[in-house]
C-alpha cells in the first residue's frame, strides 16, 4: 500500500512507517473500514487528529520525528481510528457530550471530553499497544505548563493504575507535589480504572461517572477562564448546526444515564434537573457555541435547525389553492447541471440512454416549453403568508423555545413540502420581510430567527398592499401575535377596513394569539378569521393541533 502523504518535509522512513502501520492500525478495530489513508499536516498543534466530518486522519510528521516516535505510528493511527469507530463515533454524539458537560464543568475554555474518549480508546488498545502508548505520553512529559493541572495529573494516574505502571511513570517529576496536594488521587484512580469500563455500552453513563470523579481535581474554581494547549488533543472538528440542534433534546440514552447518575450519587438532583428538567432546554441553549458574543452568528443557524427539526414532528399538508400558469409539455433532453432542480431529471430516459453507471453520474433533464402561448391551466398548490410578532412580549426564539415561531416554521415548511410557496414578515415597532415567494425552507427558517423586541405595531399597510398585489391568487394568511394587536386594530378605522378586506379576500385567514381577550377573539371570528388561542408558549403539540384544526375545520383530530 502506497501512502498518500503530501508533506514535502516528511522523510522516507516516516512515510514508509505510516504505509506499513496503516493496515495494522485499522485491524485493531475492523478490517472493513471506509477510511482514506492518512495525510500530513505539520501546522496542527497535536501529534495526530481525525476530522469526524470528513473522517480524515492527519499526522504531524515533524513532531513524530522530533520525539522519535516513528515506531509508535501504529498506536497513533489506531487511536484516531478509535475516535471514528466508537468514541465518540460522530460529531452528533460529541455535541451531546459538550452540552452535558457544560452545567457540570462551567469553566470557560476547559473540557475533559477528549481525555474521556482517549481513555476509553486507550483502554481498548492497551492490551496490544501499551508500550507504544506509554512512550507517546512520556515523550511530552514536563514540557507544557498545563501538565501541572491536577485534573490532567490525575488522568495520568489512571493510566498508571490501569496499565500497572510504577507510580510516576507518566507524571515524572510532578508526582510528589501532586500526591502531596491530592493524597486520595491514587485510590480514586484505582476505583475508576476498575469501574468505568464496565458501565458501557451507554457512553453517557460512563461520561457522567468520569466527570463526577475527575471534577474533584479541577482547578481553578468554577467561573474562571482557563486556556489549554494540549498536544494530545485530537481535534475532532466542530458539530454541524443540525448536530447541535438535535443535541438540544436529550435522547433516551442520555435520560437513562442521568437517571442512573442521580441514583448512584454521581451528580446531585439539581444537576440532573439542569440536564433533563423543566429548564434543561434553556440551559442547553446557553451551552451552544456562539453564546457569550464569540461566533454569535452560529446561534441563529443552530436554532433555525432546531425549529426545522421540531416542525418535522407536527407537519401537515396545507390546503391546496387553485392557481393558474402556463401549460407546458416535455420536449428535448439536455444535460442536468448541479444547481438545476432535481425534479427536472428524467431518470427513465437517462438510464435507458446512458445506462445505470454513466447515467447515475450524468443525468439528463427534460426541457419543458409552453404548449400554446398564453394558454393557462390550473395548478393546485398552497401559498402561505406569515406575519410573526417579534415584540418584547414574545420570547426570543434564539434563547428560548417559542411556540409562535414554531407555528410559523410549520406553516412555511408544510407549504414548501407540498410543492407550494411561502413568505414571511417579522414585525414589532418596525418590520423586516422575506417577501419574495420562496421554496427554501432553510432560508425561511434562518429568517425567522431574527428578533426585534420593543412595542407591537402591526403593519396594516403591508397587508393592504399584499391583498391588492395578489389579486386572483390570494394566499392563506396567518397572523401570529398577542393582545397588543387589539390596540393596533382598534386605533384607526383604516386598520379595521384593511383587516376586514384581507379576511374577506384570503382563502383562509388565521389569527393566532397568545392569551387573547376572548371578546376580541370572538370579534375577529365574526369577521371570518380563524381564531386560535395559545396559552402556554411551550406547549408545542397543542399549538400544532390547534393550527391544523383551523386550516381543516371539517376534519376530526384523527384525520390530521
Amino acid at each position: 500500500m502506497m501512502s498518500q502523504l503530501h508533506d514535502t518535509t516528511a522523510d522516507e522512513s516516516v512515510t514508509q512507517a505510516i504505509a506499513e502501520a496503516w493496515p495494522r492500525a485499522q485491524s485493531h478495530w475492523s478490517r472493513f473500514l471506509l477510511l482514506s489513508e492518512p495525510i500530513a499536516n505539520a501546522e496542527q498543534e497535536g501529534i495526530a487528529r481525525i476530522h469526524l466530518g470528513t473522517r480524515q486522519i492527519e499526522l504531524n510528521s515533524p513532531q513524530i520525528r522530533e520525539k522519535d516516535l516513528i515506531d509508535c505510528i501504529e498506536a497513533l493511527l489506531a487511536h484516531e481510528v478509535g475516535h471514528h469507530v466508537r468514541y465518540p463515533g460522530s460529531l452528533a454524539v460529541d455535541a451531546r457530550l459538550r452540552l452535558i458537560e457544560r452545567p457540570l464543568i462551567p469553566i470557560e475554555g476547559y473540557s475533559v471530553i477528549n481525555l474521556f474518549t482517549d481513555l476509553l480508546i486507550n483502554e481498548r488498545l492497551g492490551h496490544d499497544l501499551q508500550d507504544q502508548l506509554v512512550r507517546i505520553y512520556q515523550a511530552f512529559a514536563g514540557e507544557f505548563p498545563w501538565e501541572r493541572d491536577p485534573a490532567f495529573l490525575f488522568y495520568l494516574t489512571i493510566y498508571e493504575e490501569l496499565w500497572g505502571l510504577e507510580p510516576g511513570a507518566l507524571m515524572g517529576n510532578d508526582r510528589a507535589a501532586f500526591e502531596n496536594a491530592c493524597p486520595g488521587a491514587r485510590a480514586d484512580a484505582q476505583v475508576l480504572s476498575q469501574d468505568l469500563f464496565v458501565l458501557g455500552p451507554n457512553l453517557y453513563t460512563q461520561f457522567l461517572y468520569f466527570v463526577s470523579v475527575i471534577s474533584r481535581y479541577l482547578k481553578p474554581q468554577e467561573g474562571e477562564k482557563r486556556e489549554v494547549t494540549n498536544p494530545y488533543e485530537c481535534g475532532c472538528a466542530d458539530p454541524s448546526a443540525d448536530d447541535w440542534a438535535a443535541a438540544l433534546t436529550p435522547d433516551a440514552r442520555e435520560i437513562e444515564a442521568i437517571r442512573r447518575a442521580i441514583a448512584e450519587g454521581w451528580i446531585t438532583v439539581e444537576q440532573g434537573e439542569l440536564l433533563n428538567g423543566p429548564d434543561a432546554l434553556a440551559e442547553r441553549i446557553l451551552g451552544l457555541p456562539g453564546q457569550g458574543g464569540i461566533n454569535a452568528e452560529q446561534v441563529p443557524e443552530i436554532m433555525a435547525a432546531y425549529y426545522r427539526q421540531e416542525a418535522e414532528k407536527y407537519l401537515f399538508k396545507p390546503p391546496p389553492q387553485r392557481l393558474f400558469g402556463d401549460a407546458v409539455v416535455p420536449t428535448t433532453l439536455d444535460d442536468w447541471e448541479p444547481g438545476d432542480p432535481v425534479r427536472d431529471i428524467d431518470w427513465l430516459a437517462t438510464l435507458t440512454g446512458r445506462g445505470d453507471v454513466l447515467g447515475a453520474v450524468m443525468p439528463q433533464k427534460r426541457v419543458r416549453v409552453a404548449e400554446f402561448e398564453g394558454y393557462d391551466v390550473p395548478f393546485w398548490q398552497p401559498r402561505i403568508e406569515v406575519y410573526l410578532d417579534v415584540s418584547g412580549s414574545m420570547p426570543d426564539p434564539r434563547t428560548a423555545r417559542n411556540a409562535m415561531t414554531l407555528a410559523a416554521q410549520i406553516l412555511v415548511v408544510a407549504a414548501i413540502r407540498a410543492g407550494g410557496w411561502a413568505r414571511a414578515l417579522l414585525y414589532s415597532g418596525g418590520h423586516v420581510a422575506y417577501w419574495t415567494w420562496c421554496r427554501s425552507e432553510v432560508e425561511l427558517s434562518r429568517f425567522l430567527m431574527h428578533y426585534i423586541g420593543g412595542g407591537t405595531e402591526f403593519p396594516f399597510p403591508v397587508l393592504r398592499d399584499s391583498v391588492r398585489q395578489c389579486r386572483t391568487q390570494q394566499p392563506i394568511r396567518v397572523v401570529i401575535t398577542d393582545p397588543d394587536f387589539d390596540q393596533n386594530y382598534a386605533k384607526a378605522a383604516a386598520s379595521r377596513r384593511i383587516l376586514a378586506e384581507a379576511v374577506s379576500e384570503s382563502p383562509q385567514f388565521v389569527l393566532m394569539m397568545h392569551r387573547p381577550n376572548p371578546e376580541r377573539l370572538g370579534h375577529y371570528r365574526a369577521l371570518g378569521a380563524k381564531g386560535i388561542a395559545i396559552d402556554p408558549m411551550d406547549d408545542f403539540p397543542r399549538m400544532a393541533a390547534d393550527l391544523a384544526r383551523a386550516l381543516f375545520p371539517e376534519r376530526t383530530h384523527g384525520d390530521l
